[in-house]
């Protein structure tokens, strides 16, 4: 054999044993492209938390990395949500006092949100403002998580004010019956997971206003903690936990003229509210809670 074909032959082996070694390092793997991170947006459209990026990984690990989206209401517009269903029950009572003063707090939060303004303005012309009866705003609450390439629909559970909730909300209508003695029920607004329902009250009853919201959160925790820490924190006022038909019902008001009786049913937050007639909201207590007793039959 020549010396170049010797030469020749050397070089054969050294280069398969390199492509031999690099299949064997992990970093000379084949890669591939892939996003990962999480993305929150509010309800009401703002992006609260974007960490989606791309990266290069080795194709055998591609599938474990993944874009988490999810559409939660962000503290800021549940506080609003709050005040402004506060607003709307006391245009309900007759209250316009406590109606402006609620108002004035979204508008100074938030100067566009829902009708607030209109409302202070037509009480300020010494009008009764229209009433918002669709107290939360229409959107999707769903969350999902997706690997590259694949995607999920939320399917369209929404349901238009006077319509009965349609898609997995629907279970929740139970908790806002149409029928409560001594109230006059109000057609049913629904979103994704969320029911309300307002209740005209007959003469006679301690209330001059009352809605009933259904909320499906996650899990039993989470809705025990919306309860001990956004509930307990907005009606903290008289607080107690009662024990109505084997469940936990969380009492309080918020020292002025509202309280409510609060409860988890297995991930499913239900919460009274009632208006005092006599702005002694602690007076409540006996009434909210005989509610609570017809309603958990």
């Amino acid at each position: 054999m020549s010396r170049r074909s010797i030469l020749i032959s050397v070089l054969m082996v050294v280069f398969a044993a390199l492509v031999s070694l690099a299949l064997l390092l992990p970093g000379c793997a084949a890669k591939v492209r892939v996003e990962t991170g999480e993305r929150i947006v509010c309800t009401y459209g703002e992006v609260t938390t974007d960490t989606i990026h791309t990266i290069e990984v080795p194709a055998a690990d591609a599938g474990k990395y993944k874009v988490v989206r999810e559409t939660v209401i962000c503290p800021r517009h549940k506080l609003l949500e709050s005040l402004y269903a506060e607003a709307q029950a006391a245009i309900v009572s007759g209250d316009m006092t406590t109606a402006r003063a609620k108002l004035a707090e979204v508008v100074k939060l938030e100067p566009q949100f829902r009708n607030a303004q209109q409302q202070i303005d037509a009480i300020d012309a010494g009008k009764t403002p229209l009433l918002d009866t669709g107290l939360l705003k229409p959107s999707s609450s769903s969350s999902s998580t997706t690997s590259p390439g694949s995607a999920t629909t939320p399917g369209d559970s929404t349901s238009a004010p006077g319509k009965e909730p349609v898609g997995p909300v629907a279970s929740l209508s139970h908790w806002v019956p149409a029928v409560l003695p001594g109230y006059a029920a109000a057609p049913i607004v629904a979103d994704v997971f969320t029911l309300t329902r307002q209740y005209k009250p007959a003469p006679g009853t301690p209330t001059d206003a009352l809605v009933v919201v259904v909320e499906q959160y996650k899990d039993a925790t989470a809705a025990k903690n919306a309860i001990k820490h956004d509930l307990g924190s907005s009606y903290s006022a008289n607080s107690e936990t009662l024990t109505v038909n084997g469940r936990s019902v969380y009492f309080g008001t918020d020292w002025h003229r509202f309280a409510i009786a609060a409860w988890n049913e297995s991930g499913v937050l239900v919460v009274i509210e009632g208006s005092s007639k006599t702005g002694d909201p602690a007076a409540l207590k006996s009434h909210l809670t005989s509610l609570v007793t017809l309603i958990t039959k």
